[in-house]
């Protein structure tokens, strides 16, 4: 019991350091950001985030690789489910925009970092960026086994633009929201309206 409270404890410092970390890549931009700042927000010592995480850099890989992850985990229990393509594809993107709402920080992070190269984590993140992208991209070819996703279209490519889409638009939509917080769950609601409707006629006959 000692060794779980212990553990227990340990996993919520590290959450702490790694919220406190993207807030401050948030506010000053990941190359003005220090591990300094990052400790000072989450209230530890610079040891305890060395106990944690090797460096700066490490944070931020963890901080990407976890968020993708768990829109990825979201995803494939979307599509697991889902009696067809289109009602995979529309689930998805109502996790993906709610995901980013309720996360703005993070998907401004992820934006900036998303086609990046160069950086200390950048092959990790492509083969979960590829992750993400698989699952959609396999349920836009159950699409077009179905027939609701036009033949000519590109699952690889479409999964890209879908990604890249609802990611940048929600953060605009997120401006929004911000100027109008009492109007969020509307604003929210009314923007993965418009995706849908926008993936159903660039799609095809349905979705």
């Amino acid at each position: 019991m000692a060794h779980k409270r212990k553990t227990s404890k340990a996993d919520a410092t590290r959450r702490e350091l790694l919220d406190a970390a993207l807030k401050v890549i948030a506010e000053r931009g990941y190359t003005a950001a220090t591990v300094d700042h990052i400790v000072e927000a989450a209230g530890v010592s610079k040891g305890v985030a060395y106990y944690h995480f090797t460096s700066k850099a490490d944070i931020a890989e963890c901080i990407l690789v976890e968020g993708i992850d768990e829109v990825s985990t979201s995803f494939q229990a979307i599509a697991d489910e889902a009696p067809t393509a289109t009602a995979a594809l529309v689930g998805m993107i109502e996790s993906f925009a709610a995901f980013i709402f309720q996360n703005a920080a993070f998907g401004r992070f992820f934006v900036s970092e998303l086609w990046r190269t160069g950086r200390p984590w950048t092959e990790a993140i492509h083969e979960h960026q590829e992750r993400l992208l698989a699952i959609l991209r396999a349920q836009l070819e159950r699409g077009q086994r179905e027939g609701t996703v036009r033949p000519q279209i590109d699952p690889m490519f479409e999964a890209v633009a879908l990604v890249g889409m609802v990611l940048t638009a929600t953060l605009y939509y997120i401006g929004e929201a911000e100027a109008a917080p009492d109007a969020t769950d509307e604003i929210q609601r009314r923007f993965v309206a418009q995706v849908t409707d926008f993936v159903h006629h660039a799609n095809g006959p349905a979705v």
